[in-house]
């Protein structure tokens, strides 16, 4: 293995067909890092489809950047795109947040609804989605990518810099052991 900690700079692919090849290929540098069990591995796996399927669609000109910092037993995953700011339904509270450190409850749509904490009034943690009866990766519906990442990794939060009209999404996974 390599000496740690280490920062891996990658362009997003913005073509579907190349999802398979690159997400593989992602998760083989990490492996020439740090040894995952099967469970991290999946885990990996499902966050980096979700999160360049969310860059195919909302920034399809390819101007996303994916970078890995690997540092044993944290990984961040963040994904970097230039463009406008999140934005949920219309009841839901929109950046800029005036309420920090409070749990709101947003939605994307009808049946794409999350729990978010907002850190600061362009940041915010998505925590755990609503439960209308149990949730898991095993069994989760089409087209809810952010449920997907958040169930997945210990950590997934939203940044928006104004200045920049940059996103930056954050996936942190505790990597040590046997997926614990």
């Amino acid at each position: 293995m390599k000496e740690l900690p280490v920062t891996i700079n990658l362009e997003i692919p913005n073509d579907p067909d190349q999802i398979y090849d690159y997400t593989e290929a992602v998760l083989k540098d990490i492996l020439s890092y740090v040894e995952l069990d099967i469970a991290n591995q999946r885990n990996i796996k499902l966050i980096l489809v979700e999160l360049i399927t969310n860059s195919i669609k909302h920034a399809p000109d390819g101007n996303s950047q994916l970078q890995l910092v690997i540092d044993e037993p944290q990984l961040s995953i963040q994904k970097l795109e230039k463009g406008v700011q999140i934005e949920f339904s219309a009841t839901s509270p929109q950046l800029p947040f005036k309420d920090v450190d409070k749990v709101l409850k947003i939605s994307f749509s009808e049946e794409n609804r999350h729990h978010i904490l907002p850190l600061d009034q362009y940041k915010f943690k998505f925590l755990n989605p609503y439960k209308d009866g149990p949730m898991s990766l095993d069994h989760m519906p089409e087209h809810f990518g952010f449920y997907i990442i958040t169930l997945a990794s210990d950590s997934f939060i939203y940044q928006y810099d104004p200045d920049l009209k940059e996103n930056r999404y954050i996936v942190n996974m505790n990597i040590k052991g046997n997926g614990e």
